[in-house]
This record gives structure tokens, C-alpha cells and sequence, in this order.
């Protein structure tokens, strides 16, 4: 987990947990603007949602969806609820970028549009894929969920768009128990963004919203770790389909503790980056381990570390050590009557195989990461 919510923040949430908050909605919107050169924002209840929402705005009823085939399974629950036929596109497993040779043929093939998904912090190629997009008429959409305040080309991650998804939900990089966004990078998308925001429900009760993050404060913190691994009835590292449902607006309490996140973010992503360079090394220097590498021109925000693993070592939840996405999105039961095509996906398998990924977070002290440490080495 990422978790960037503070005892502080919960006590001021108690206010617009009661009383609404529109005022923080306001105030966030405005942020997020300035922080990733948005012409508009629209302001959600989840990642999902704002991805359902982009999906909506950039691709015709019944038209046909390009998705990474490795990434959460809430990027297909997205694709579902619009109602889009879909085809995946192959990974690096050396990066975790896009492969632009799979993504060229997906989009000969024929595609609406394309979503793609910076993994874990790491940088995925936005404007190589953007390029090849162009030549086929075809629009992009960026997937910022866990972007956690990277950048490529010195452009902060999410602000590449045109319509970008965030995320604000658990294990984020801007925790706010909850919700998301659609960014509309430049002039042209405010129209898509003001439609899609007429579209939303309204906003759950806070109540529920406040106490979900308070739960998520305290399981943060690393000596609780092995709580909810002890729990079968959680499924931590399975693969858990959750339909999307009608987008709704965020709750007042996830746009104060967004707020509060988004002030702190820069401080955060130094610390995240000091624990996964310090990690990196133990890596560097341990056989049958490979870290991720970094495209060229990158600078991921290090939401946690991915690794690949030769070894046959086992993961350890009660130190946070666990299994990337266990299934691609090619065995997701649920999209399989909508995936067109027979594009081969060795690189998303072979991270299905062989990904584990450590946290980097605030919560980590010396004893953790000492305990990291001696996973990596195998001592």
C-alpha cells in the first residue's frame, strides 16, 4: 500500500464527511488544473469511472477499444461498461512500456482508440504510442492511475493526454480513500469534459468514505502487514473483478484528503524514490533478481518496485512483498466475449510469471527496509 493519508487530514474530513464539502471539490478541481496543465477537470468517485467516462468521450457506441494486456482489471471493467469490443496490445517486460511493435499491429488491425497505463510509477511510452495513434486517426488516452507524480521528458505524468484518467483510491499515489478524475489536456477537450460531467450521480456520504480511509491509514503502516495477508476472505493477490457501475461525483472527504495528498506529493515522491534507489542496489547486486529499467528520458515516481524474479523465491505479504497483476487481461473471464483479435503477448506472460513488487513508501523505517533488504540478498 501507498498511503499518503495523514492523522491530520483525517480530522479535517470529518467536516465535509457531514456537511458536503463542496467548497474542497472546488478548491481541488482548481489544483489539479495547475498541477498537470488541464484545461478542465471532472471530478469522480473512482479511477474506473473517470476511465469509463473517457472511454465514452473518445470511442463510438459499439466501437472497438485498444487496452495494455497487462494492467488492472478495473481497465477492462471500464471497457465493459462503455460497451466496447477490445484488443490488447503486448508489454515490455524489460520497461513495462507499451511494445510499439505490438501496438502497431493492434492498431492496423483496426481501433477506435487507446488507452495506455503508466505501471507502478514507471513511465509508459505516452508519445511513441501517440505517434502510431495519429497515423490511424486513432485517439489516446493516458492512464495516470498510478503515475505518482513521474514525469518523461520533464512532462509530469497525466499531463500528456488528451484525456487523461487519475486514480485516488488505495495503494495511489494521492490517497483520498477513494475517487478519481478525467483531465482534459488542452482547450479542445473542455467540451468532453463538461459533457462528462453532467452525466454524474451524486456523490456517496462521506461517512463511509472516511472511515474506508481511516482503515487504510492504519493497515498502512508496514508491522500490520501480515493482518490482512492472514485473511482469506480479502483474496490479497488474486485478481477480483468489480463491475463498473454509473459514475458518481467524488465525496467531499476524498477531495479534502486529495487536497492534502497533492500538497505533499513532491515530498512523498522523494522519499519513494530514496527507498527504491536504496532497494536497487541490494538488486543490482543479487543474482536471479532484475529491477525494471526506465525508458530513456524518464523519471518514475517509484509507487513501488517492481521486480522480476528467476529464482522461484516466494513473495512475503507481511512484508509487503507481493505478486504483480496474476493475470493478464487475455484471462479475464469476464472480457473474453469482447477481445478481437490473436495478438501474441509474450512480454505481458512473462511478467504474469515473473513480476513481484516492494513498497517504497513513507510508512517504511530502517527495520523494514532492512528486512527488504534481506529478501532481495535471499539472507
Amino acid at each position: 500500500m501507498s498511503s499518503t493519508i495523514t492523522a491530520s487530514s483525517l480530522t479535517r474530513a470529518v467536516a465535509p464527511a457531514l456537511f458536503g464539502g463542496s467548497a474542497e471539490r472546488d478548491a481541488l478541481r482548481a489544483e489539479l488544473q495547475s498541477a498537470f496543465g488541464a484545461a478542465d477537470v471532472a471530478l469522480v468517485d473512482s479511477g474506473t469511472s473517470a476511465l469509463a467516462l473517457a472511454l465514452l468521450a473518445s470511442t463510438p457506441a459499439g466501437g472497438v477499444v485498444a487496452l495494455p494486456a497487462y494492467a488492472c482489471v478495473d481497465i477492462g471493467a471500464a471497457a465493459i461498461f462503455a460497451k466496447l469490443r477490445a484488443r490488447l496490445y503486448d508489454i515490455d517486460p524489460v520497461t513495462l512500456s507499451p511494445d510499439l511493435a505490438s501496438v502497431s499491429r493492434v492498431l492496423e488491425a483496426g481501433v477506435d482508440s487507446i488507452v495506455v497505463a503508466h505501471l507502478y510509477g514507471y513511465p509508459a511510452n505516452v508519445p511513441g504510442v501517440a505517434a502510431l495513434a495519429a497515423s490511424h486517426g486513432v485517439r489516446v488516452i493516458e492512464d495516470a492511475a498510478q503515475g505518482a507524480w513521474g514525469k518523461l521528458l520533464e512532462t509530469r505524468l497525466g499531463a500528456f493526454g488528451p484525456l487523461t484518467v487519475l486514480s485516488f483510491g488505495r495503494g495511489k499515489g494521492m490517497t483520498g480513500g477513494g475517487g478519481g478524475a478525467l483531465l482534459g489536456i488542452g482547450a479542445a477537450q473542455r467540451d468532453a469534459i463538461a459533457e462528462s460531467a453532467s452525466k454524474l450521480r451524486a456523490a456517496k456520504s462521506g461517512v463511509r468514505i472516511l472511515a474506508l480511509a481511516k482503515a487504510q491509514w492504519i493497515l498502512g503502516r508496514p508491522a500490520l502487514y501480515a493482518i490482512p495477508s492472514a485473511i482469506p476472505a480479502l483474496h490479497l493477490g488474486e485478481t477480483i473483478y468489480h463491475p463498473a457501475h454509473e459514475p458518481r461525483a467524488i465525496s467531499g472527504v476524498s477531495a479534502l484528503l486529495v487536497r492534502d495528498a497533492l500538497a505533499r506529493a513532491e515530498i512523498d515522491l522523494a522519499v519513494r524514490r530514496a527507498h527504491a534507489e536504496e532497494m536497487e542496489r541490494v538488486v543490482a547486486r543479487t543474482s536471479g533478481l532484475e529491477a525494471i529499467r526506465a525508458i530513456p528520458g524518464s523519471k518514475p515516481g517509484y509507487l513501488r518496485l517492481p521486480v522480476r524474479i528467476s529464482d522461484g523465491r516466494r513473495e512475503r505479504p507481511e512484508l509487503g512483498v507481493v505478486h504483480g497483476y496474476p493475470n493478464t487481461l487475455a484471462e479475464l473471464a469476464e472480457l473474453k466475449a469482447s477481445l478481437l483479435g490473436d495478438e501474441k503477448l509474450p512480454g505481458a506472460r512473462e511478467l504474469q510469471r515473473t513480476l513481484v513488487t516492494l513498497p517504497t513508501h513513507a510508512h517504511l523505517d530502517e527495520r523494514d527496509l532492512r528486512a527488504l533488504a534481506a529478501w532481495i540478498s535471499g539472507s
